[in-house]
């Protein structure tokens, strides 16, 4: 009777074509109801015949993916040509120029670049050295300080004036959830200022590129 058992599991198995281990109802070729474990890998990162990527879904279904398909997510965060106006006159304490709110669906790295004009309220004339400066701040850190520095004193001809930019970049990893990034400004050695403003050149921008793998 055993015999004719196993004999009737076997032919079972043979017309279904489908094999179940801790499983009676097998729903694929091979259904693994456990765990499963593989010893021995060889590497193959540098062979280009191996360009398919094994995934699974919730349920535990195994397939393959081209490789080809696996890049990161470009994503744009938000992109300024346009900033507000903030006025500053201090060797200190800076002024805010933009601050803007970003939220990340999972870990990312998030490329910032900015470019802010710089006014002055008066022409110097008088020599003395002094700092325009615009600091990069995420999440509450001053991560790049951008600045020109200047004199201006003229023996003959015209004082030069016009508008300077500072200009900056950043790359940082975050993690997923809501993030703040900000400009602020100060101008300083009696250099009053206006940062911000709408002229050509200006931009405040971010991106993030998520890994799809």
């Amino acid at each position: 009777m055993k015999k004719i058992y196993n004999i009737l599991i076997l032919l079972s198995i043979i017309v279904n074509a489908q094999v179940g281990i801790k499983t009676t109802t097998p729903t694929r070729t091979l259904d693994v109801n456990g765990t499963s474990r593989l010893r021995t890998l060889t590497d193959k990162s540098t062979d280009k015949n191996y360009d398919q990527v094994l995934v699974t879904d919730l349920n535990g279904n195994i397939d393959y993916i081209p490789k080809s398909t696996l890049t990161q997510q470009y994503v744009p965060l938000f992109n300024l040509t346009s900033l507000p106006t903030a006025n500053n006159n201090s060797s200190s304490v800076s002024t805010t120029i933009s601050t803007q709110s970003i939220t990340l669906v999972k870990k990312a790295l998030v490329i910032i670049n900015f470019s802010v004009p710089i006014t002055l309220t008066n022409i110097a004339t008088d020599g003395r050295a002094r700092i325009l400066r615009t600091h990069l701040v995420v999440d509450g850190t001053t991560t790049v300080r951008s600045s020109n520095s200047y004199s201006n004193k003229a023996l003959l001809g015209t004082n030069l004036y016009g508008i300077f930019y500072n200009t900056g970049s950043f790359t940082i990893e975050l993690a997923a959830g809501q993030h703040s990034i900000a400009l602020e400004g100060m101008c300083f050695n009696n250099a009053a200022c206006t940062q911000g403003g709408n002229m050509p050149g200006t931009s405040f921008q971010a991106v993030a590129l998520y890994n799809n793998f």
